[in-house]
């Protein structure tokens, strides 16, 4: 199938800078937020025209008990339910489409996601190919979908993604062992049940993992060329949030204050991304994950700092402030100094949460095909210095070589 013409990258297109930059403010997910709220999941996913609901989940989240009282708030509320299990971290192309046929063989009219953004990526791939067809690649890029997708209720069981918010699915080519941006603000999740209780078996690895990737968000959207002072607010908020919280729910899973926090820190800084785009933190991230599978969250922790150093030149001031964000106290200290401990917080964290390190993420062999990857990222023309192939393979030498102390 031949996609149609896909409109230039906003970042390209953008006029202005800072404050006088055009811009567009949509944020098309109803968001219900707090514990308890995933048992109005039937009367949620009714109020959005639902009949036949495709519940896509994966074998975990089922076994740890969460995905059945959904289905049974579902069909409590007269609605037909088949669910559709066949999802993976770091979500592919091949389940997807496994998963469309399951639709149109059930003729779903809409996708309940529970789990985490791989269970809730692989629904809003399913919603899109439902109605557009084709394969996932052929509308990889911003803004290429032909028909809105079937709507989408998204749970979400870790604090992290913030993918029921986001207008992306990304989804591997597991042909081109590339993972795919599929950008579009038609398929943000209808209506998203943020419940902190569905967070609370997550186990500490994946609390961590998942909490940085919520503060790659942040970042990301701080630096992007996309960003808007709404969007900084939201990003800063949510770093804020995430430092404060994100030790506590990975050593004390218990700790509700501390679940409510992450999630509210994943929900914010999933909505500051979505306004805006990811830039060169996610642009390693996926090249890491595409090429190696390696868990997300963990690519997107190791990727900050590097792309942080790379852009001090022209991001120094947005990573003073989140220094600030980080509760960072350096009196007198000027952005350059302030930017250059907020990066040295973020190395610290991911050493206090036990992130392996980047140079046991990926093999020197394969330094010149990740930079490769890394420019061709959908989301490279959003980062705010300009990248290259040769500037990304610099950035993954000096993290095989050992970063900073």
């Amino acid at each position: 199938m031949t996609a149609p013409q896909r409109p230039g990258h906003p970042a390209a297109i953008r006029r202005g800078q800072g404050v006088t930059a055009d811009g567009e403010f949509y944020m098309p997910t109803r968001v219900f937020f707090g514990r308890g709220v995933a048992d109005q999941a039937g009367a949620r996913a009714a109020g959005l025209g639902m009949r036949r609901v495709l519940l896509v989940t994966d074998p975990g989240v089922r076994a740890a008990g969460l995905a059945d009282p959904v289905r049974d708030h579902l069909a409590a509320a007269g609605l037909e339910v088949l669910a559709f299990e066949q999802v993976e971290p770091n979500p592919r192309d091949a389940d997807c489409l496994a998963g469309a046929d399951l639709a149109a063989g059930f003729r779903a009219d809409g996708l309940a996601a529970v789990g985490g953004g791989s269970a809730i990526d692989t629904a809003k791939c399913i919603a899109l190919l439902r109605t557009n067809g084709g394969h996932p690649r052929d509308w990889e890029d911003f803004g290429a979908l032909r028909s809105d997708p079937l709507p989408v209720l998204a749970l979400p069981t870790t604090a992290g993604t913030g993918s029921e918010v986001s207008p992306s699915a990304v989804i591997t080519d597991t042909a081109r062992q590339k993972k795919m941006n599929l950008f579009d603000m038609r398929n943000c999740p209808r209506v998203a049940l943020v419940d902190p209780d569905l967070t609370l078996s997550c186990p500490p690895a994946l609390t961590a993992a998942a909490g940085m990737d919520a503060l790659s968000h942040a970042v990301d959207s701080l630096h992007c060329l996309l960003a808007t002072p709404a969007s900084d607010a939201l990003a800063l908020e949510g770093a804020r949030l995430v430092a404060r919280y994100i030790r506590r729910a990975a050593t004390a899973p218990a700790d509700v204050e501390a679940r409510c926090g992450m999630a509210q820190g994943s929900l914010t800084a999933g909505i500051a991304v979505g306004l805006t785009d990811v830039a060169g933190a996610h642009c390693l991230a996926e090249a890491i994950g595409g090429l190696y599978g390696h868990p997300h969250g963990y690519c997107c922790a190791d990727s900050m700092p590097p792309i942080m150093e790379y852009n001090l030149p022209v991001s120094a001031g947005k990573y003073a402030r989140l220094a600030h964000a980080f509760g960072i106290a350096a009196g007198g200290a000027g952005d350059e100094e302030l930017a250059r401990l907020a990066i040295g917080f973020i190395r610290q964290l991911n050493r206090d949460l036990a992130v392996p390190p980047m140079s046991q993420l990926i093999r020197a062999e394969d330094l010149a095909l990740l930079g490769q990857k890394a420019e061709q990222n959908t989301s490279t023309p959003s980062n705010p210095r300009p990248a290259d192939a040769a500037a990304f393979t610099a950035m993954f030498a000096r993290e095989l070589s050992g970063p900073p102390p």
